[in-house]
């Protein structure tokens, strides 16, 4: 039988798990089913400059008041704001099958720290929805050795991590140790996404390749969800990868295109026959070797690796900060 002609959504979802990078709840309605919606700080900032979430916002900060005690050694515009981080996730969740992300303060540095944010999240989700299932929750952490670290601490009290801003195979090798269920690879910079007219010299595609067959290899649970992508081509090349979250504006492009099935296979990096069954990763472990887990990531892609993670970070740490600041704006102090 002949290749047809199929819509690229649709079969992109027949071959990975496809969920929405968004907390715009029309984009799930209009194109969904996802399995999933991811976010961060910068997703929810813009969402909360919206007219119609202003009752969110104002329902945030009012809570963050009335709880404020229980919370003494937190800024109050840092609590608002995650309060309206997880009233926007609970709000898609209506909307999706499975899982909502919710990204930790990319601000903090140590595991300690992150721990305790990540921990707050958890509850202020049950807090703000005592009938929400905990299983469906899960935090983003940045795959710093610090956040990594504190993903292993997280993973022992039951809480469920996903590794974000993920460049190099070291990274998603340790996330694997300590326990994320996810990691997200950025197919590109995160400039490059947030800026059209930034060339960051096209996609790395290999990070998720690379981290996919390493969990399959040695049976690690961690799954891959792809992220950043940009173009209708770096989607076909990543059919068959476990999971890919995707922006709005890729998913319409995604849902009116259509292709040939022997495209996708042909494209699909993904595919059985795409590696040689002697081509067997190595087993490396560096859950207890900062010393020697540092040195690798630094040094992987030329350091290239290393860099865009950092950049990253800060790109989602002014979020976080213009997000706090609104707060207070709205706050009328």
């Amino acid at each position: 039988m002949g290749s047809k002609s199929v819509d690229l959504l649709s079969e992109l979802r027949s071959r990975s798990q496809i969920d929405c990078d968004t907390l715009d709840v029309t984009i799930a309605k209009e194109l969904g089913p996802f399995i999933g919606s991811t976010s961060n700080q910068a997703d929810a900032y813009l969402e909360l400059l919206l007219p119609h979430r202003a009752d969110l916002l104002q329902e945030s900060l009012l809570l963050a008041r009335q709880i404020s005690g229980d919370y003494t050694d937190v800024p109050f515009k840092e609590l608002a704001f995650e309060i309206a981080m997880v009233k926007l996730s609970l709000a898609i969740a209506l909307h999706v099958k499975e899982t909502v992300f919710v990204m930790s303060n990319p601000s903090l540095t140590s595991s300690s720290e992150v721990v305790k944010n990540a921990s707050r999240i958890v509850a202020l989700t049950s807090r703000v929805s005592p009938t929400f299932p905990l299983s469906r929750l899960c935090i983003k952490v940045a795959a710093t050795w610090e956040g990594l670290q504190a993903c292993r601490q997280l993973t022992a009290l039951g809480i469920s991590t996903l590794a974000t801003t993920v460049f190099t195979t070291e990274q998603a090798i340790l996330a694997g140790e300590c326990g994320c269920i996810y990691i997200s690879p950025f197919v590109h910079e995160l400039k490059a996404a947030f800026d059209e007219s930034y060339d960051d010299g096209g996609a790395n595609l290999a990070v998720c390749v690379e981290a996919q067959r390493y969990y399959e290899y040695f049976s690690y649970p961690t799954r891959v969800k792809a992220a950043a992508l940009l173009t209708v081509e770096e989607a076909k090349k990543l059919a068959g990868v476990a999971s890919i979250t995707i922006p709005p504006d890729l998913l319409r492009t995604l849902a009116a295109t259509e292709t040939m099935e022997d495209d996708i296979d042909n494209l699909s990096l993904f595919a059985k026959d795409k590696h040689k069954k002697e081509d067997k990763p190595v087993r490396r472990t560096y859950m207890d070797d900062e010393a020697g887990w540092r040195e690798a990531f630094g040094k992987a892609y030329n350091g290239k690796g290393s860099r865009n993670t950092a950049e990253a970070i800060d790109e989602f740490r002014e979020y976080q900060l213009k997000a706090e600041q609104l707060m207070l704006t709205k706050g009328d102090w």
